[in-house]
Formats: C-alpha cells, sequence, structure tokens
C-alpha cells in the first residue's frame, strides 16, 4: 500500500521559486506515482498572503491536493508548527519538509522514503547543496560560500539533529506528542530547527542520513552581495551560540568556541598562502563575522534573521 506523504512549505514573499517548487514537485509526483500519494501545504509568513492565489493555481496537480494557510506572524516556528499539524491532520503517513527556495533532486521523496525503509529510520534527513548562477561573483564560487552547513556522511549515519530544508517525518509526532513542537522563541532569530530535531534526538527517535535525498538551493541575486554574506555570517554565528546555551553549554565554553572561530578565520590566509593556496581574503573576513556573532551571542544578543 502506498502511504501518504505530504510536501510541507513555509513561504514569505517568494513567489517565483516557490512556483518552481511546486512545478518540481509536480514533476516527482508523476514519476514516482507507484511510490506514494503526493500531497502538498503551504503556510505563508507574510501579512497579505501574497502567496495565496499562486498556490492555489495548482489545486488539481496534486493526487492529494494542495492546501493554502495563513500565518503572516513573521515568526518561522509558528508557520513550521502550522504546516506540520495541517499536514498531520490532511492525514499524511509522512511529511516531507524543504523550504521555498529550494528545488528537489529526482529521487528526493523515493530516497526518504527508501533509506526510512531500510534503516527503520524515525527521521530521515538529506544534504543540501547551494548553487549560484553563473554569473554571480568569481570570490562567491571559489570560496566555500556556498559549502554552508554541508554534511558529508554516508547513507545510514544516525545523526542527532536534521535539517527542515531536507527532512521527513512521521506525521504521528504531531498528533501523539503535544509537547513536541518548534519553539516560537527561536522563529525570529533562527535556530529553530536544531533545537526542534536535537529535542526529538533526545526523546529516542532515530534519525538517519539519506546522502542521495538531495536538495539544491538557489541563490537570488541578493544573496550574492559581499555584505550580505558578512550578515549571513554573523546571523549564522548568533543563532548557533544562542542554541548551544539553550541546550545547557555554558558561556565560558562558548567564548572559548567563539575565540575559536576567530582564531581560524585569522590563521586561514597565512596557512592556505604557506601551501601555495589563495588566501580567500573574503571568507576570512566572513568567518570573523561569524566569531563577531558568536561573541555577542554569549552577551545575550539575539540577531533576528532577515
Amino acid at each position: 500500500m502506498r502511504p501518504n506523504l505530504t510536501a510541507a512549505i513555509c513561504t514569505y514573499k517568494r513567489n517565483e521559486p516557490l512556483a518552481l517548487l511546486l512545478n518540481r514537485l509536480g514533476e516527482l509526483a508523476d514519476n514516482d506515482r507507484e511510490l506514494y500519494a503526493l500531497g502538498v501545504v503551504v503556510v505563508d509568513d507574510s501579512a497579505d498572503q501574497q502567496a495565496r492565489d499562486l498556490v492555489m493555481s495548482f489545486a488539481n496537480r496534486f493526487e492529494r491536493g494542495i492546501e493554502y494557510r495563513h500565518s503572516g506572524k513573521r515568526n518561522i516556528s509558528i508557520a513550521r508548527n502550522l504546516v506540520l499539524q495541517t499536514a498531520a491532520d490532511g492525514g499524511a503517513d509522512w511529511i516531507a519538509m524543504t523550504d521555498d527556495d529550494c528545488e528537489p533532486s529526482d529521487e528526493w521523496l523515493s530516497e526518504l522514503l527508501r533509506v526510512q525503509r531500510e534503516y527503520d529510520a524515525d527521521i530521515v534527513t538529506g544534504p543540501l547543496f547551494r548553487r549560484a548562477p553563473d554569473d554571480a561573483p568569481n570570490w562567491l564560487k571559489t570560496q566555500p560560500f556556498l559549502n554552508l552547513a554541508n554534511l558529508e556522511a554516508p547513507t545510514g549515519t544516525i545523526l542527532d539533529s536534521a535539517f527542515t530544508n531536507n527532512s521527513m517525518i512521521p506525521a504521528s509526532i504531531f498528533s501523539d506528542r503535544q509537547d513536541l513542537r518548534f519553539d516560537p522563541e527561536f522563529g525570529r532569530i533562527g535556530g529553530e530547527d536544531m533545537v526542534f530535531y536535537r529535542q526529538v534526538a533526545k526523546e529516542g527517535y532515530r534519525i538517519v542520513f539519506a546522502a542521495n535525498a538531495k536538495v539544491f538551493e538557489n541563490e537570488d541575486e541578493n544573496r550574492l552581495t559581499f555584505p550580505y554574506q558578512l550578515r549571513r555570517h554573523f546571523w549564522m554565528g548568533n543563532s548557533s551560540v544562542r542554541t548551544m546555551l539553550n541546550e545547557g553549554s555554558s558561556n565560558i565554553r562558548m567564548v572559548v568556541h567563539s575565540t575559536g572561530t576567530a582564531v581560524r578565520a585569522l590563521s586561514r590566509p597565512f596557512i592556505r598562502t604557506l601551501k601555495g593556496e589563495r588566501p580567500q581574503w573574503f571568507y576570512c573576513a566572513a568567518q570573523l563575522s561569524e566569531a563577531a556573532g558568536k561573541y555577542l551571542g554569549v552577551l545575550g544578543v539575539k540577531v533576528k534573521h532577515k
């Protein structure tokens, strides 16, 4: 019997990439029709319901339909809780999450399901690969900016967390465990996915990595500037420290952790030069920005995710 699978998407003022994603999901559903029955839930976090008409234009595209819900709270945790609860209430067996600026590979959903069965996984998560357009600045493509948070591990690896841009969870989590929800406190500063999935792992759910369930994030033109990359690293550093403090890490440990980031950033150009490699000054500056975000996180400063 085919499982009922629901793709869960939160969106905020990204209609063009959202349309690409929905079309892509339709292609996957057509190709994998014998493997699962697909439905889609989209939660719109914009105040003016910007995505409503677009989503409803796909009303007849998916076997189990598509549902539009409006949040408008500018809080990604609230939006994620709503999209997952809606999917669970709509009869899903499994819920696959990705972001509105992502494009799944041909094998994405079928591979998530295959790995779940083969490894008896409670949750399956896969890798994200960032892609920049051909006309992106050379420093962005030749330095490790597109490799942020890339996880390289063999299929079947047990993890202590997962990624909301590429993961599949059982709908029963939201129907059986009212205490397992995305924390609204992290809904504006980010890190809500790490907090949620680490909590889930601590409750005994097995998170398994699926190396071939690939998702690609297409970087738009607003992300191709150096100021944006500096701010992204600054926010990521701040968010990572805030989540680790939330899990019980001490301030002293986080100061040491932040200092390690700063030392690696400062030493990177010189080590690379000694090896005969390009120093990567842009990435050095981004890492220093990340370290600054971490230090401020230790001091209690919370940087909102834009």
